[in-house]
């Protein structure tokens, strides 16, 4: 049999490259979603992780629902959803070394038998081997009681009122640098602390939200309840060891590109929180009981009757009094649920249900709208040299600053960090721009207190009709970081 050579037209080839081409860029669009690529690590952080492989992480094992470890020594709670992202975007894979306590993580992890540590708040002592990434997780501080008592802020300050804590605990320094004549009872752990309250050793209970709503559930304490949250708290970050920079660099720009409805869905998975507005029933049914007294007392000794109200006035002034307290303070918990606690401007979550409605609103009218993200340029270096102290200074007045030349109609707020996020309605791209290099400019000129001037780079993005608030923020993110690139100190657009 005689084969023949087989010619293909030219208009055949041309079809056929043009298939092979189009096939090729679909394979590209289709390619997984933040991949090691994709969040811009550098040649020398790839080759460093494509070396290193696998990363052993510390946990600590009876944090849940933040932290733990289940019964297989499998890491567990929230850490450990955020952490199968990390691995996915850092190709690598993630193992959990034995761990008996948190004073055992600690010793491990100076040792340099963990590399990683999954969560912990960030202080002078742990950054001499450890270096943090930027928080990924804010938790407030908040107070247990009983449901038969009523918690007031001003209980913490000498009024003899006791409050169990755990010991060593992080967020001990920070009640005393703000309530100093507070009384502490230190206690090995939260089962410990939430036995004292329920017992009546101790008023109170204060620890983190979400972990001592947990703790009541699991415990099945049904008189007790988070009747309180203070305006402190505690700010979770990565920590990695100190002597191979190249796996914090690598976290931190992991942690910075994790979706932020992603991380939203992994807190309402573990997290759910009610704070109880106590009604105290012993109080009324005293009353009750007061009342039916005066009254029949009334019916045999008229000459008292005077004396009789007066009482129950005065006992009706006081309930209005403690139903305006508690009005008063339902709105200050309000208030703080939207609110940066340092910088004093609108927080992270407050921002991104702000985005939402803009974008509605923008779909509804067709009127334009603008992101500017902006991050102070070298902020590390003025906690490294002045400390941290000096560093929430800066970052206060640095707030106030933005503050003042900002329109009424626009939305500031701190986005995390050293960066923060203005959001300007009805402003076009070139507005945006405009306003970005007057700040940009107002910053260089300030003198601030304590370090001098500093600088900003400006990342700027405006809404695309039908765009999705994370690739909206992942537009402005990449502008500022071509802003750094560019030697920051300037604006860029995307």
């Amino acid at each position: 049999m005689v084969s023949t050579p087989l010619y293909l037209p030219i208009r055949t080839l041309l079809h056929l490259t043009v298939c092979a081409l189009l096939f090729l860029i679909a394979g590209l669009r289709s390619a997984p979603a933040q991949s090691p690529a994709d969040i811009g690590l550098s040649i020398h952080e790839r080759a460093y992780l494509d070396h290193k492989k696998i990363l052993r992480v510390c946990v600590d094992p009876s944090r849940l629902p933040f932290d733990g470890v289940d019964e297989a020594g499998n890491h567990d709670g929230l850490s450990k959803d955020v952490f199968d992202i990390l691995a996915r975007m850092l190709n690598v894979t993630m193992v959990v070394p034995q761990v008996d306590d948190w004073d055992d993580l600690m010793k491990k992890a100076k040792s340099r038998a963990c590399d990683v540590v999954s969560q912990i708040n960030a202080n002078d002592e742990r950054r001499e081997f450890l270096d943090f990434t930027t928080p990924y997780f804010y938790l407030p501080l908040a107070v247990v009681t009983r449901y038969d008592r009523i918690f007031v802020e001003e209980s913490l300050q000498g009024s003899g009122v006791k409050f169990a804590v755990i010991k060593d605990d992080i967020a001990i320094d920070k009640l005393r640098k703000k309530y100093p004549d507070i009384d502490l009872v230190e206690v090995k752990n939260n089962i410990e602390a939430m036995q004292m309250v329920h017992d009546g050793d101790v008023f109170g209970y204060i620890g983190a939200q979400g972990a001592v709503a947990f703790a009541i559930q699991k415990l099945d304490l049904n008189k007790l309840a988070v009747t309180g949250s203070l305006p402190l708290r505690y700010e979770l970050s990565i920590a990695s060891r100190n002597d191979e920079p190249y796996l914090g660099s690598a976290l931190e720009k992991a942690v910075r590109a994790i979706d932020p409805k992603e991380a939203q869905s992994i807190r309402d998975k573990w997290i759910a929180i009610t704070i109880q507005e106590v009604t105290d029933h012993t109080l009324i049914w005293q009353l009750l009981v007061v009342l039916g007294t005066v009254l029949m007392v009334s019916l045999f000794w008229n000459n008292r009757l005077s004396s009789a109200n007066r009482k129950i006035r005065e006992t009706l002034t006081q309930l209005h009094a403690a139903q305006h307290q508690l009005e008063d303070q339902n709105k200050v918990l309000q208030r703080q649920s939207v609110t940066d606690s340092l910088s004093g401007l609108y927080n992270r979550l407050k921002l991104d249900k702000d985005i939402a409605q803009e974008i509605k609103r923008a779909e509804r009218s067709n009127t334009p709208f603008s992101l500017i993200l902006l991050d102070i340029d070298h902020f590390k270096q003025i906690n490294d040299t002045h400390g941290h102290l000096i560093g929430d200074d800066v970052l206060k007045e640095f707030a106030a600053l933005l503050q003042s030349q900002t329109r009424s109609s626009d939305i500031l707020g701190r986005w995390g960090g050293e960066e923060f996020l203005l959001l300007c309605p009805d402003c076009p791209l070139d507005g945006a721009k405009t306003r970005a290099e007057d700040l940009r400019t107002t910053i260089a000129a300030h003198t601030f207190a304590h370090i001098g001037p500093l600088t900003a780079s400006f990342g700027v993005a405006t809404y695309h009709p039908g765009e999705h608030p994370n690739a909206l923020l992942k537009r402005a993110d990449l502008a500022l970081y071509r802003a750094k690139e560019k030697g920051r100190n300037c604006v860029d657009c995307s």
